[in-house]
């Protein structure tokens, strides 16, 4: 602890000093991958749900369509308010 501001806090491997720029970003595109893609198959998956129930009460009546994705639309918007709140 002599060594004063010489001393280094952080500790870098040999093995990434090693590595070069396009290795580096492609493991760290798989960490974002590994994490991201859970999220992006949800969001693909709940907007499949609400096009099919959409496409079959559809069939049942127009004012059954219309009373359906009004409250959809109200149900998704309050559910991404309070996400986004939840962000901040």
């Amino acid at each position: 602890m002599d060594n004063g501001i010489e001393t280094t806090l952080l500790l870098r491997h040999e093995e990434e000093e090693e590595d070069d720029l396009t290795q580096r970003i492609w493991e760290e595109s798989k960490k974002i991958w590994r994490v991201a893609l859970p999220a992006v198959i949800s969001r693909v998956c709940g907007f499949g749900t609400i096009i099919v129930t959409q496409s079959f009460v559809g069939h049942i009546s127009g004012i059954d369509l219309a009373g359906y994705s009004l409250v959809q639309t109200l149900n998704v918007r309050f559910v991404n308010g309070i996400l986004v709140s939840c962000y901040n």
